[in-house]
């Protein structure tokens, strides 16, 4: 049925995708302007809608970068209820932010997290009124071409590169595959933990990254389970089967990771960003209570905790968080340390896919 309409839509396709080629173009011989800041700014985003992993890959770089440098996150806050900019505070609800900087403001407390639909305003604001500000990252900004990056970093995932896809509705992409050469770093995301130097030698072939590039591979690493109403309170995944409720671009690692420990009796899966009724939850309590057995949990992920905390019914339910973090490594062709590379890079202030 989807190929049904893709073929219809077809003229459709090629409009946008010629579209999308000359606006790029535009921008890369310098006829559209984009506007240039006084601070670093650092954007990762993908060609792909949804489900490359950009939220840990976010965390990652605050968690180095904010050990040298004064460091804000922009995000543009998808799925909020509200409009312009916004400040993300702990104490706010996912449906007045976004669920993922709210879920990087949890962990990352003393760090300034923002939300503006215009990149470039948003920015300005953060240099207006946060002292000393070196360095914006920004989340989801790979299509924003109205905005210079001083470095760009693209993910795109193991299973579904970039390279193998196509533009929508034939496939996922956003735009032609070529638009990867704006990037400075590209990370292949949910890559294999036991990843052998030959499977990263085919990999990169296919990837044929150009020679300012700097390639890297991220695996996930997924944390001790914590209770959804307290972060302190953790389990053990074994011994323990599970119900799960997601609503996120891809949970397929998650499914894997979980099965490999434990029994999943049953899933609840929503669209990603998916915003949770009463009845959802109803149907959560419901499930639950019919076909748990001895030592049944409930697990959800990060993001969709954002948007759950807010159900005061889930209180007497065993639910459980799965965190996860990331491993980086080098490509085949050099063995370099992600840290030191972009510590280095960012003290330079060179993006070098200007040049292709």
């Amino acid at each position: 049925m989807r190929a049904f309409f893709a073929y219809l839509l077809f003229p459709l396709t090629m409009l946008y995708g010629i579209v999308i080629y000359f606006r790029n173009r535009f921008y890369d011989f310098e006829w559209f302007k984009s506007q240039k800041h006084k601070v670093t700014t650092i954007g990762v985003g993908n060609l792909r809608v949804g489900g490359t992993g950009k939220t840990p890959h976010v965390e990652y770089l605050v968690s180095v970068l904010s050990e040298v440098y004064n460091v804000a996150v922009l995000s543009r806050g998808y799925g909020r209820k509200t409009k312009g900019f916004r400040f993300v505070e702990l104490n706010d609800r996912a449906l007045e932010v976004g669920d993922e900087p709210l879920q990087m403001k949890s962990k990352f407390s003393n760090i300034t997290f923002a939300v503006c639909e215009d990149r470039n305003k948003g920015i300005e604001r953060l240099e207006k009124e946060i002292n000393n500000l070196e360095i914006v990252i920004l989340d989801d900004s790979f299509q924003h071409r109205k905005l210079s990056l001083d470095l760009s970093i693209l993910l795109t995932s193991y299973s579904y590169p970039f390279f193998k896809d196509k533009i929508i509705p034939f496939g996922l992409l956003r735009e032609h595959k070529n638009g990867y050469k704006r990037a400075d770093y590209i990370i292949i995301t949910k890559s294999p933990q036991n990843y052998s130097m030959g499977d990263k030698v085919d990999f990169e072939s296919n990837l044929r990254p150009k020679k300012y590039q700097k390639v890297f591979f991220s695996h996930t690493d997924y944390k001790p389970l914590y209770a959804l109403f307290d972060k302190e309170s953790t389990l053990s995944l074994e011994d323990n089967s599970v119900i799960l409720i997601t609503g996120i671009a891809d949970n397929k690692p998650m499914i894997d990771y979980i099965s490999e420990k434990t029994t999943i009796i049953d899933k609840l899966e929503f669209s990603d960003h998916y915003n949770f009724t009463n009845k959802d939850i109803e149907k959560l309590i419901n499930l639950y209570n019919s076909k748990r057995q001895e030592n049944t949990i409930i697990i959800t992920t990060e993001k969709d905790s954002m948007r759950l905390k807010n159900f005061e019914q889930l209180t007497n339910l065993p639910i459980y968080v799965l965190p996860i973090g990331l491993t980086i490594t080098s490509s085949a062709s050099k063995s370099v340390n992600f840290r030191e590379i972009i510590l280095d890079d960012v003290r330079k202030n060179k993006s070098y896919s200007k040049l292709y």
